[in-house]
């Protein structure tokens, strides 16, 4: 139970107490005073010396622990880079291959080809060049051979080299072999039969391999990674005395009495073809005499053809350990302090117990206050946000209805007359425009009554769309700028879209204005193209999924304008963006667009870039009048 205030002052009048008493009998309290003061001690001394024990353990627990986890997480890195270099090096490989099968394909070789079968050898020539300088750094020379005749081409000096082994069939499409020179340096040869039977090799140095896929990674400081083949050869090393010697062969010749046990064991599980961590003892190569020395290797097979080369990265396990060795006398220094600090620390806690405990109550306190204000806050703001929205569209529902209201006698008193003239009056076509346009703003107030959020049904019909586009162009000419020129290019095909034709209008409306306004007082043209295109033509395009034999009414909409930023073009759609000035743009006419494009099923898509214009593609489902009009509304 916590005692109140009343109950700790009362230990303390009975210490005074009894202090009272001592003055009357020295000795007795004396005596009085002393075991306490000697038990406390003494239990202090215990609870330090029981703590220390543990973190004593604790810190041992801790430094095995680290030193595992350090070694599999090393481990791990080390794995990570050599299934990377693995990787890069097939991947380098499959590219060549590919480059071959293309080239081989090109009818440019072709004819060269057909050139060199007539004694003609210029034209091979000047293609095994250009091929070369097109992959210069990656491909060390080339070589076509047609019956006893050959012609090479490198990139340095020509050399002259040696079958190591076959990685393919000699009869494969592309062979595959390695090879070495006279400086036991080590190549990879490519070898793909043509058409015509000739024979055309790409040689890639492993020295310039290693340089694209493993030369620049650094692992410590005598980390490396080497590259060989299945039966052992090195192919790849930071040093260049390595290359060309076999892992085990040549070694033992040079230094018959190190012991290789170990190593052979390492060697037999890489050409198992398969991929691992080992730590094993072994001797640093690079030095002379070689020093004994624990490693460890992280090794992986990459697969080329019917054969597979190793890819091992290398590093001393000292360096592993080492900075874990001095970690740890830092870490038992820094135990003893605490062990030794720990005691002053248990004599300072119980003064600092009720004060702290006095501080958190307070804390708490005050982080109560704090969330219920930051929650009365969120909620002031989620409130003034509702209302503003609220408030906006009552706003658009009040102006659509007083809209409706002036347009009500508009289009009865148009009709009623309509209704009362004869068709050849010289004024029926002019009345009938004044109802169209007014039918026209009735579906306008109806899409702003939608946007504020009182839906209203719009009228769908079968449409031609190359005439609505054509009949919108045409508005739009009529409002454009003199500085602007319009090219329309729109294919009139007998195609039909289910649409409705006054949204079509705005479509349209709306993009040649936006249009007009990039292009400023400098003046541009713009391109307007309409064509009908297949959905397989946008294969890449999710849109277009399964629609592959549905056909599109693209509508593009190209201007020479300011174009846009690529942050710009992404919030393009956003409702009440722009990039106008202040009172010059609402930001709803490409929202609107967008919404419209949508209930027609279509899609929209913009491509822009500063200072080159702006083309927005249009993209709506229509068809041919058919069976396939009532499946498409």
């Amino acid at each position: 139970m916590q005692k109140g205030p009343a109950e700790c002052l009362r230990p303390a009048a009975g210490c005074r107490r009894q202090e009272a008493d001592g003055v009357r009998s020295g000795m007795k309290i004396h005596f009085f005073r002393e075991r306490p003061r000697g038990g406390g001690i003494g239990a202090a001394a215990a609870v330090v010396f029981a703590a220390a024990v543990l973190l004593f353990i604790l810190v041992g627990n801790m430094i095995v622990e680290n030193q595992k986890t350090m070694i599999e997480t090393q481990s791990g890195q080390l794995r990570s880079i050599s299934e990377s270099v693995a990787a890069n090096i097939e991947v380098f490989v499959e590219e060549t291959k590919d480059d071959l099968a293309v080239e081989t394909g090109l009818e440019q070789f072709r004819t060269a080809e057909a050139a060199f079968a007539e004694q003609n050898q210029k034209p091979m020539e000047e293609t095994l060049e250009e091929f070369l300088r097109e992959r210069e750094g990656t491909v060390t020379g080339l070589v076509y051979e047609q019956g006893n005749l050959s012609i090479s081409h490198w990139t340095q000096e020509e050399r002259v080299l040696t079958l190591v082994s076959f990685m393919t069939e000699q009869t494969a499409d592309t062979a595959i072999s390695i090879w070495q020179d006279e400086e036991e340096n080590c190549y990879l040869k490519l070898q793909r039969t043509t058409e015509a039977g000739g024979r055309l090799s790409c040689i890639l140095s492993f020295n310039d391999i290693y340089e694209k896929t493993a030369a620049y990674i650094k692992m410590g400081k005598n980390g490396y990674v080497m590259v060989k083949s299945s039966d052992g050869l090195i192919l790849m090393h930071q040093v260049e005395e390595q290359i060309g010697q076999y892992v085990l062969e040549g070694r033992r010749r040079m230094y018959p009495g190190l012991d290789f046990s170990e190593l052979e064991t390492l060697i037999e599980h890489q050409e198992s073809g398969k991929g691992g961590v080992e730590i094993y003892n072994s001797y640093w190569w690079i030095e002379e005499p070689p020093r004994p020395v624990r490693k460890v290797s992280a090794y992986e097979p990459v697969e080329i053809g019917d054969d597979f080369l190793i890819v091992s990265a290398v590093i001393d396990y000292a360096e592993i350990t080492e900075p874990l060795q001095a970690a740890t006398i830092k870490i038992a220094a820094a135990a003893v302090c605490l062990a030794v600090f720990f005691g002053l620390f248990l004599l300072l806690i119980w003064k600092l117990f009720s004060r702290q405990k006095s501080v958190e109550q307070e804390n708490c306190r005050l982080r109560e206050v704090n969330e219920r204000l930051e929650e009365l806050r969120r909620r002031e703001e989620a409130m003034a946000h509702q209302q503003r929205l609220q408030l906006v569209g009552t706003m658009a529902g009040g102006i659509a209805h007083e809209f409706n209201n002036l347009l009500t006698p508009i289009m009865g008193y148009s009709a009623m007359m309509l209704s009362e003239m004869d068709e050849r009056d010289r004024y029926y076509a002019d009345i009938q425009e004044i109802l169209s346009s007014a039918e026209k703003a009735k579906e306008i107030i109806s899409q702003i009554s939608a946007f504020s959020g009182k839906n209203s049904e719009q009228s769908f019909q079968e449409i031609p769309v190359s005439q609505v586009a054509a009949r919108a162009m045409l508005v739009a000419e009529s409002g454009k700028p003199k500085q602007v020129e319009i090219v329309m290019e729109l294919v009139f095909e007998p195609f039909w879209m289910w649409g409705n034709e006054t949204q079509i209008h705005q479509i349209v409306l709306n993009l040649c204005t936006n249009a007009f306004h990039a292009m400023g007082e400098a003046g541009g043209r713009l391109t307007v193209k309409g064509r009908v295109r297949k959905g397989r033509e946008f294969a890449k395009n999710r849109f277009f999924e399964g629609k592959e034999e549905q056909d599109f009414y693209e509508l593009s909409f190209s201007d020479t304008g300011c174009g846009m930023t690529e942050d710009v073009r992404k919030q393009i759609f956003d409702p009440f963006f722009t990039t106008r000035r202040a009172g010059e743009g609402t930001g709803l006419g490409l929202f609107l667009v967008y919404r419209m494009v949508e209930s027609h099923r279509g899609l929209i898509m913009v491509e822009s870039e500063p200072g080159k214009g702006t083309v927005f593609c249009l993209y709506f489902p229509v068809y041919c009048r058919s069976a396939d009009s009532a499946s498409l509304r």
